[in-house]
């Protein structure tokens, strides 16, 4: 039920479980098996991840301490689905890796989909699209043989969109969205419909269509799933940029405004350090928070993203004829995507 993404039961069903342990201590690895699971609900329904940090060590010492390689597989991979979960995607890779080498031992394809599926989203993170549509493709052909994976085929669907947008192939990351969007809304799934929306708004944007990005960006919003969800914020942080890039600063001012509270809310330092950043840039022009911004993102080795806004304030610089600025802005993006570089000779 996990996997198939039915959270409503797949909670009641762990509460039935937890009501029955006290009945079998004497079962270690059906006690251990537990707790996995109930790491893996808490991370995938998005609970508050301080729940999940005070189990995080007990995980990883089950994959030391085990012998039994369905609990070593188990531990390594959800080791990796938190790592992710807390942005540290080169991490959450290095756990992949090492779980991979355990899942000829687990004999259900769903897990294998799953897994490949996980791991297609963090190469995603770190620009590695290549690897990521691999994975992205192997998980999609097994979920698709079962329906109640829909859920699942319609996430890879994503995915190869994501992955064909950064490569600047518009074409057939529209393609992959509209078929993602089609199958969400026939399944009745609104949170993954206001996602592709904000991607379409993303593929508008950089494409320079403002007005259609903004469109898809405010349809996002409309959903209520959405806005429920971490999402939302991604959807505020882009409206409040398209408004300042297009010199709407009231306007981008009251979405930034909105964005922040919602990033504090969900304790989503990313997305609070990147509003900050475009605030300070385009509203009220303080340099230190634009480093401060840039300095924290470095820290967490999101690279692509600080390439990118690197950019963004080298052109700001650009357009106001402040070269100066404006080459160490370029420069500073150049040395970002040198750094995802390392990454991936680390990883090799």
């Amino acid at each position: 039920m996990i996997k198939r993404h039915q959270t409503t039961e797949a909670a009641a069903l762990k509460e039935e479980i937890r009501s029955l342990l006290p009945h079998m201590d004497e079962d270690q690895d059906l006690l251990i098996y537990f707790n996995l699971l109930d790491f893996r609900y808490k991370v995938l329904t998005e609970e508050k991840l301080e729940d999940t940090d005070k189990v995080y060590d007990t995980i990883k010492a089950i994959g030391e301490e085990n012998t039994d390689n369905m609990i070593v597989y188990y531990s390594l991979f959800f080791s990796g689905v938190y790592e992710f979960y807390k942005k540290n995607y080169v991490e959450a890779i290095n756990f992949y890796q090492l779980a991979e080498a355990k899942l000829r031992n687990v004999p259900d394809q769903i897990e294998h989909a799953e897994f490949h599926y996980k791991i297609s989203e963090a190469y995603y993170q770190i620009d590695q699209h290549l690897i990521s549509i691999s994975h992205a493709l192997k998980a999609r052909s097994i979920f698709r043989e079962w329906e109640d994976y829909r859920h699942r085929s319609i996430k890879c669907e994503m995915v190869l969109g994501a992955n064909m947008y950064d490569m600047y192939r518009f074409t057939s990351a529209e393609e992959h969205y509209q078929k993602a969007l089609n199958e969400a809304k026939a399944a009745g799934f609104p949170k993954e419909v206001g996602i592709v929306y904000h991607n379409l708004g993303l593929i508008y944007d950089r494409k320079n269509i403002p007005k259609l990005a903004e469109e898809y960006f405010k349809k996002a919003i409309n959903i209520a799933e959405h806005m429920e969800s971490i999402n939302g914020i991604r959807t505020l942080y882009m409206m409040a940029n398209v408004l300042y890039r297009s010199d709407r600063t009231a306007e981008a001012r009251s979405w930034y405004d909105k964005g922040l509270a919602y990033a504090k809310t969900f304790r989503e330092e990313e997305y609070e350090a990147k509003l900050k950043l475009i605030h300070s840039l385009y509203d009220c022009h303080n340099d230190s928070v634009i480093n401060e911004s840039l300095q924290f993102l470095e820290q967490k080795n999101l690279w692509p993203d600080t390439s990118e806004l690197d950019e963004q304030i080298a052109e700001y610089y650009l357009k106001q004829g402040n070269l100066s600025r404006s080459v160490e802005y370029f420069k500073r993006a150049i040395k970002a995507k040198n750094q995802m570089m390392k990454v991936m000779e680390a990883l090799a």
